[in-house]
């Protein structure tokens, strides 16, 4: 006995949302989004036996996202985000520039970008000495050859 195609076409009919709205619930997370607000700041470090920086005094580049209070525990607890911020610091040559970048230079690719510009602005003139050659070549032929398509 073969099972009934109708009723089979409206058993997924019933069961497709119901299986959709299953599929999505389980893709729900509890964490929430995250937001990183990256950033860097200049602060005075205080000199040792001093309780606060003098100024002028030495200064440190330090990431906002690593800037917290411990808890009630005395144990710091370190926000996502502050592992790739210090990496980021060490990486750079200069630490200033996590607080102002620098002018940017020229282009090191300028030239190259500046001979393909030239190169397909140029196209018209290698159209023109292509139908100069291919005139040249129609009359070396003479009458005896033809350059159907050419």
């Amino acid at each position: 006995m073969s099972p009934n195609p109708l009723a089979t076409t409206r058993a997924i009919r019933h069961f497709a949302p119901l299986l959709m709205l299953t599929l999505l619930a389980g893709c729900q997370s509890s964490m929430g989004p995250m937001s990183w607000t990256s950033g860097y700041r200049q602060v005075a470090l205080a000199a040792p036996g001093i309780d606060e920086a003098a100024p002028g005094g030495r200064m440190a580049t330090l990431p906002n996202l690593c800037q917290t209070e411990p808890d009630a525990e005395g144990l710091v607890t370190l926000p996502p985000g502050c592992a790739n911020d210090l990496n980021l610091q060490l990486m750079v040559a200069n630490p200033q520039d996590l607080i102002r970048g620098r002018e940017m230079g020229p282009p090191m690719a300028g030239p190259i970008a500046n001979a393909a510009r030239e190169r397909l602005d140029d196209r018209g003139r290698a159209n023109e000495r292509r139908a100069m050659l291919e005139g040249e070549a129609r009359s070396a032929m003479g009458d005896t050859a033809t350059t159907d398509g050419l």
